[in-house]
């Protein structure tokens, strides 16, 4: 939202905020103000198992004239702690606030109050923390104040508040409502003159009980140093309030990109600055007027408009007199990637001039994929640059171009009229036109004439997995099959990377652990680990003798078998956010044992996940000979939505509790 666009629709939305304020009374907290109840509960609902709860947890924000010719930002603070138990100590026990240098001028802290309070024989005791245990450290060119809370006991309380100046305009500060710890209640509020546009970042799932939009009017006083002159004037202001109350913990849990995208916070980036009767300045560009910049830059695009001679030679030793379009594109992909070391995978600007990057042969990935997309020009390829960033990053904001949400630089090939492929030469385990589903984190941009949105969203990346168990009887008694599991692309991935640092034996080695039978495994072999292009297969020989009155056979076995629900946690906020989407296939041909009757068999089962979104299917047959045995799991989407987890989570504890099934043999 950006705040000065509020004037036609103020009064709705305050009508709107009215009902939502009425759920939950904004509490009046002033410091010291601590009472006998306050230390009576010994647990909390929010979270009974917390080591600390933050009964307040209020900031505010507000922007003042100063005396350098603009304006400054007041940032205020007051927490309230109730520390339950001495592991909260070393974490909450010792307060540091950072204080930044910008340019000249640092920033200031002052109306600090800090104190301990306890309950002694039915009366809070107050202990302050002394002004002269108050430190400032040196962090470089900046500062920190610290200090540490006195006579800290189990059950006390801790509370602190101050105000941080800071000199610059653009800084408000970041908000979180959520943390390591539960808060009772946590509340921020911004006041801002009219004619500055700050978009505000607010991730994160949980609703807020008090979002309120005002409109007043303050009077400002700025001094400008260069002529000595006061200036006064009045402003139509505008003060945002948020506030959220019994906030959980976030915790980190499985397939989950980055938690950050879903801590509730807010962030403020300043869009415009709108002066009366003037045109504005923008401080966030269009994507059309950033394309431009960023394309003219030293440490972006500028050599690529360049003639690049020195690439020739490059070009002729990959190419190698290759005519078809497609194996010429691949061969200057290939050329790069096996000659060129990537140092850095989280950079979207050269760290050196493209030239060095070729002389020295390594670089981060901004360099090496910029200089594919220069090798690729100077063959007469179309090819652009594309920012994404990737799952550990955080999201890309989809509108506006805000560059620090953008980590890793692709490149994007145009062949035949708009067939395009994406390609990344700093992963040396990528086949060609394949990203790594680290990638695959939402939207990229192009950086073109036309910056168009690519989307990467992991609902688009579909992975297909085939794994086959054929076991026969032989001539010595022994039970002898053929197993093989033909991976997806990007299982095939990982599969590399995870070879890299392991060998076949050793990986065999767990293998043949992971059997509930004493088995032995002979050929194996794991096929395509450098042949990028195609998807790796495991396969091996197995073999057992049965000899138990009574055998005990688990029909899904290797990595196709789900030992533990991956979603264990009994609720979650957030969504749950898997690499891509699935269809992985078993299949079990086994003849009965000689010498053994079945005695039970699992029973076939098909269920769906919300009626489109996915299905399972076990489906078993037999006869005197034979068992046959179908098991299938499809995941039609990546991402589930809070709302969706129950469900998901039921849709797996199902696969692991059938998929533990056993068939079990009698003896004749």
């Amino acid at each position: 939202m950006i705040f000065n666009r509020l004037n036609a629709c103020l009064l709705a939305m305050v009508l709107g905020v009215a009902t939502i304020s009425a759920q939950s009374v904004q509490p009046k907290v002033k410091f010291g103000d601590i009472s006998p109840a306050d230390f009576a509960p010994k647990v909390y609902e929010v979270d009974s198992s917390a080591n600390a709860v933050y009964l307040y947890d209020i900031g505010s924000s507000k922007h003042i004239g100063n005396s350098q010719g603009w304006f400054s930002v007041v940032y205020t603070v007051h927490e309230r702690i109730r520390l339950l138990n001495k592991k909260s100590f070393d974490n909450l026990g010792t307060v540091k606030i950072p204080l930044f240098k910008l340019g000249n001028d640092m920033e200031r802290v002052s109306d600090l109050q800090a104190s301990t309070f306890n309950i002694e024989d039915g009366k809070v005791v107050e202990t302050k923390v002394d002004k002269n245990s108050v430190f400032k450290d040196k962090d470089g060119d900046n500062q920190i104040v610290k200090f540490t809370f006195p006579d800290l006991k189990e059950g006390c309380i801790i509370e602190y508040s101050f105000t941080k100046t800071i000199p610059n305009f653009l800084d408000i500060p970041s908000w979180h409502f959520q943390g390591q710890y539960p808060k009772l209640w946590s509340e921020f509020s911004t006041e801002i003159p009219q004619f500055f546009d700050f978009i505000v970042l607010s991730p994160g799932y949980l609703e807020p009980v008090l979002d309120t939009v005002l409109s007043s009017a303050d009077n400002f006083r700025i001094f400008v140093p260069s002529n000595g002159q006061v200036y006064d004037f009045r402003s139509n202001t505008i003060k945002h309030t948020w506030a959220y109350k019994d906030v959980p913990v976030i915790k980190e849990e499985k397939f989950i990109t980055d938690l950050d995208n879903y801590v509730q916070k807010l962030e403020f980036q300043l869009f415009a600055i709108r002066p009366p009767n003037e045109s504005p300045s923008y401080y966030i560009h269009t994507w059309n007027e950033m394309v431009d910049k960023l394309m003219q830059a030293d440490d972006f695009g500028a050599d690529l408009s360049k003639n690049n001679g020195w690439l020739k030679d490059d070009i002729e030793a990959a190419v190698q007199n290759e005519s078809d379009t497609i194996e010429k594109a691949k061969k200057i992909y290939e050329y790069i990637q096996k000659n060129y070391s990537c140092i850095n995978h989280s950079a979207i600007l050269l760290s050196q001039p493209l030239r060095k990057t070729q002389q020295t042969k390594k670089g981060n990935v901004s360099d090496i994929n910029m200089l594919l997309i220069a090798m690729l020009r100077n063959a007469g390829f179309d090819a652009d640059p594309v920012l994404l960033s990737t799952r550990g990053h955080g999201k890309t904001n989809s509108v506006y171009p805000i560059m620090s949400k953008y980590n890793y630089v692709i490149a994007r090939l145009n062949i035949d009229d708009n067939k395009f492929y994406l390609l990344d030469a700093a992963r040396p385990l990528l086949g060609f036109s394949k990203l790594d589903e680290d990638c695959y984190n939402g939207y990229a941009r192009v950086i073109a004439s036309a910056p168009v949105l690519i989307n990467l969203s992991s609902d688009s990346l579909h992975e297909s997995e085939e794994t086959s168990l054929i076991i026969t009887n032989d001539d010595n008694g022994k039970m002898t099959g053929n197993y093989q599991n033909t991976m997806g692309i990007m299982q095939s991935v990982n599969m590399r990377k995870k070879m890299q640092s392991s060998s076949v034996d050793d990986y065999f080695k767990n293998v043949k652990k992971s059997f509930a039978l004493d088995v032995d495994l002979a050929n194996i072999n794991i096929d395509s680990l450098q042949k990028t292009d195609m998807p790796v297969a495991v396969k091996y020989n197995i073999s057992f003798k049965p000899d138990e009155d009574v055998l005990y056979f688990s029909p899904v076995v290797g990595d196709a078998v789900y030992k533990e629900n991956p979603f264990s946690a009994a609720e979650r906020f957030y969504p749950v956010e898997m690499p891509y989407c699935s269809d992985e296939t078993y299949i079990l041909n086994m003849e009965i044992p000689k010498g053994y009757k079945i005695d039970e068999l699992p029973k076939s089962t098909r269920v769906s996940l919300n009626s489109d979104e996915g299905m399972f299917e076990y489906l078993v047959q037999s006869d005197d000979q034979r068992i046959q045995l179908l098991c299938r799991i499809k995941i039609d989407k990546a991402t589930f939505e809070p709302d969706d987890y129950q469900t998901l989570r039921n849709f797996f504890a199902l696969i692991v509790e059938k998929e533990g099934e056993q068939i079990v043999f009698k003896k004749l």
